[in-house]
């Protein structure tokens, strides 16, 4: 199994960089992972444990759809999925942690475990793990600051601190 863990601060509140996980998990935002082409919920009853999504992806020139599942809510804290097909089992998930008034960490931890002849690749899935979680959570924390604009308050308690 490869595992990856990475942590970046995002300077939003916690309850609204929560909403953007979890909307991206039923939707997909592309300026976070650009391989992923689209995101096709499969189920009607918005974003909820057991929730299944189709999401096709383009990696190393392969176009690929597969079906992920929630297996975790827990508002405005932590979000998980699990991949239920494809050339590896593959779980995700992220821990929303406040840190302070207007920023928050997020530690995203992926586990990857391909499958059939796809093991025999296993050790260059876990020396690119990292560096590829490293880069989505980058992306990720610049889409959520972007999408949510700058914080009145925030701007305010910048502008005054300049004086």
């Amino acid at each position: 199994m490869a595992r990856s863990q990475t942590t970046v601060r995002i300077q939003r509140p916690a309850d609204r960089v929560f909403a953007c996980i979890e909307q991206h998990a039923w939707t997909n935002e592309p300026a976070w992972e650009p391989e992923v082409l689209g995101v096709e919920p499969l189920d009607r009853g918005g974003i909820r444990v057991g929730g299944r999504v189709a999401m096709t992806r383009k990696d190393f020139g392969r176009t690929q759809t597969t079906t992920y599942e929630i297996t975790a809510i827990e508002a405005p804290r932590r979000l998980a999925i699990r991949h239920l097909d494809g050339p590896m089992d593959f779980t995700l998930e992220f821990l929303v942690v406040p840190a302070g008034e207007n920023a928050t960490d997020v530690t995203a931890s992926v586990d990857m475990s391909p499958r059939g002849a796809w093991r025999l690749l296993a050790p260059v899935f876990a020396l690119g793990g990292q560096s590829r979680n490293a880069r989505i959570s980058h992306d990720m924390a610049a889409a959520i600051e972007a999408a949510t604009g700058a914080m009145p308050e925030l701007v305010a308690a910048q502008a005054t601190s300049r004086l």
